[in-house]
């Protein structure tokens, strides 16, 4: 092959791999927001004032959240606290959510499953007003169409929106919300423990550190340990307690909170300067119910949660 074939040859390679470069650009631009007529959808101011939020998917399954004395709640839930940290992200993504525009064609809402009884539906409420009713139709994790109730504008917008509103698959379910933080105490506020299980009555309390006196407040802890009832259960089990309460989890609320006759099996009073904390609990099938003792509030709980919070002997010596 001589020269002139072979530079014919290069030139008309380059200008395939143009070509081939342009089309993919083109197709993948199709699907792609850019900066031009974006729009945005929620008032940033309603962050601080919106009170209520419902969520509506085709097949009815709903979840309302309401802010009450300052606390959002879960009402079918009996009013469980909902998590505040979950709720403000919510917003702040709906307020941060940008859109670029796709089709104003009302003929057309069907292929987007924008039809009123195709779409996910989500209101915002400030005093009992309606500020913002938005339908997400057809999407992926990619992306997804939205438009505003009563607009036939219909534009796309990030994926990333549906997690953000707790719609994983077909339905959508309140414990997606709920608190999943019974109890918070630091281990260094606790002042004494006291577990009462079936068979078992035991006391954790601190004490300060040989040779220290009131006066000197840096003095390290010790901790003092009594079984009054029953046998086995070692120090370091009650010791391990006070890790658990940084951070109480549980995994569901339960309503109505009908825990029976039995409940509760297990009762761990924890007392602090502020006061007692009570918390109780039982089993419950294959797994655990827990509730704060004065709470109308009942969960579900992990067995090795469960299992560290009340901790049954384990017949190892100190």
């Amino acid at each position: 092959m001589n020269t002139r074939k072979l530079l014919v040859l290069t030139l008309v390679l380059a200008v395939l791999a143009g070509g081939l470069w342009h089309l993919r650009a083109s197709r993948e631009g199709a699907d792609m927001l850019t900066s031009e007529s974006l729009r945005s959808f929620v008032p940033p101011g309603l962050v601080a004032t919106v009170d209520a939020v419902d969520l509506t998917r085709p097949d009815n399954s709903t979840v309302r959240l309401e802010k009450r004395d300052g606390r959002w709640v879960l009402p079918a839930l009996g009013g469980a606290p909902a998590n505040a940290s979950s709720i403000e992200r919510m917003l702040t993504a709906l307020v941060e959510l940008r859109g670029e525009h796709r089709s104003s064609d009302p003929a057309v809402l069907g292929d987007y499953e924008l039809l009123d009884e195709q779409a996910m539906s989500l209101i915002l409420w400030e005093g009992g007003k309606e500020r913002v009713r938005l339908l997400f139709g057809k999407g992926d994790f990619r992306h997804v169409f939205v438009r505003e109730a009563g607009s036939p504008d219909v534009s796309v917008v990030p994926g990333a929106i549906v997690g953000q509103l707790g719609a994983y698959g077909p339905t959508l379910s309140p414990q997606f919300w709920i608190d999943g933080t019974l109890l918070s105490v630091s281990g260094s506020d606790v002042r004494e423990l006291r577990l009462h299980a079936p068979g078992i009555d035991a006391v954790l309390s601190r004490q300060p550190s040989a040779g220290s006196d009131s006066a000197n407040a840096t003095a390290a802890p010790e901790w003092d340990f009594r079984q009054t009832a029953g046998k086995g259960l070692a120090q370091r089990q009650m010791e391990e307690i006070l890790g658990v309460l940084e951070r109480v989890p549980v995994t569901e609320a339960v309503y109505p909170a009908n825990p029976g006759e039995a409940f509760p099996s297990h009762r761990l009073e924890v007392v602090t300067a502020s006061g007692a904390t009570v918390l109780e609990g039982a089993p419950d099938g294959d797994g655990f119910l827990v509730r704060v003792a004065g709470s109308p509030h009942l969960y579900r709980m992990g067995p090795a949660v469960f299992g560290r919070l009340f901790p049954a002997p384990d017949g190892t010596p100190e």
